[in-house]
């Protein structure tokens, strides 16, 4: 049995969820503030550079092969762990975002927001019609990324509980093939679609369950473990960097296809290679602190929230956009390190109460 504390997914969580935010926040910068566009676009091209949410799959779906392989395909271990993991933190999410939209816009809630408390309440993204006009025209524009995790975890259950298990590579390369020509077919499918349609394939599993199944696939087969391990990301480094760099086969829905399975594969292999590359870093160390305390899922539940509220008292037209960043990324911290603090307090007192 592997040892699932023997990486660095923690920092690669934390980093991808500060690229996401950043890229949330340049991508409505280079609007409001298009002076500075060129500024804020190197910032948006760096973090953008390994896409962050292609990282996010990846490490999802290594994990949660994992979690699996350990519980034998237990499905009521299965949805026990996905429900505390998912759930909890999204609704004080929502909570907290009903609550200080109140405080700053009451005049605009209407019936709405209890068909949004529903759909969101079970892991659809959507934004009530009373908030469509509200600051970015989203209540919480990244909840787009639960909704299809959700999907990709059925997914994979149903797979490996259907597969019997099965570690049968010609599996494994098929359905990363099938997976890789649905995200191509999403790619050139999407142009055609109404709106209605657009907005349905975003919210589908079929375009980025490749980049999660290349994370299923490297757990299992073990692929991070094999002896050119290094060799192997230092070619991925270099056919990814020319790849993104030079603008060389990057087609693809929603990133270039080959480049995020690059990205893909890179971030499990750096996950488990850092020590031998970085050794004088401690990675592993930092890791291991960071695995105690994870506010990385809490950073990309409420950024939106402060997005929103810089957008609506247009404080980019007070503040240089760099000083709009930091504000931006300290309350988001504050936010997430708070509600992390009532969560776990919450699960002592019910723990507690249980064992009475």
């Amino acid at each position: 049995m592997q040892n699932n504390n023997d990486n660095i997914f923690p920092i690669l969580r934390y980093y991808a969820a500060f690229c996401v935010m950043f890229l949330h926040f340049t991508g409505y910068m280079r609007i409001y503030v298009p002076d500075h566009a060129g500024s804020i676009g190197v910032l948006r091209s760096a973090v953008n550079f390994y896409q962050p949410t292609v990282v996010m799959f990846a490490i999802s779906g290594f994990l949660i092969s994992a979690s699996l392989e350990r519980s034998d395909c237990n499905a009521t271990l299965f949805i026990k762990k996905r429900f505390f993991r998912l759930y909890p933190e999204l609704w004080l999410s929502m909570a907290v975002y009903l609550l200080v939209l109140f405080l700053v816009i009451p005049g605009v809630f209407d019936i709405s927001i209890l068909r949004w408390i529903i759909t969101q309440g079970i892991g659809i993204a959507a934004t009530p019609s009373c908030m469509q006009k509200f600051a970015t025209g989203s209540i919480n524009g990244p909840l787009w990324y639960i909704t299809v995790l959700i999907q990709l975890y059925i997914l994979v259950f149903l797979f490996k509980k259907m597969s019997k298990g099965s570690k049968s590579p010609l599996l494994y390369w098929l359905t990363c093939a099938l997976l890789a020509f649905g995200n191509l077919a999403a790619h050139f499918l999407n142009p055609t679609l109404p709106s209605t349609g657009q907005k349905l394939l975003e919210r589908c599993f079929i375009p980025y369950a490749i980049w999660f199944f290349i994370g299923v696939t490297f757990q299992t087969f073990r692929l991070y473990q094999k002896t050119k391990g290094i060799v192997t990301l230092a070619v991925l480094l270099v056919v990814h960097s020319m790849m993104r760099i030079f603008g060389i086969l990057e087609f693809g829905y929603y990133t270039g296809l080959l480049s995020g399975m690059a990205t893909a594969s890179i971030t499990v292999l750096f996950a488990h290679l850092s020590d031998k590359l970085l050794y004088k870093l401690r990675l592993k160390e930092l890791s291991q602190k960071l695995r105690k305390a994870d506010i990385s899922y809490g950073l990309y539940l409420y950024h939106w929230l402060f997005l929103n509220l810089l957008i609506h008292f247009k404080l980019y037209e007070r503040f240089h956009w760099i000083v709009c960043l930091g504000l931006f990324t300290i309350c988001t911290l504050i936010a997430a390190f708070v509600c992390q603090m009532l969560m776990s307090e919450a699960t002592k007192v019910l723990k507690t109460r249980g064992n009475s």
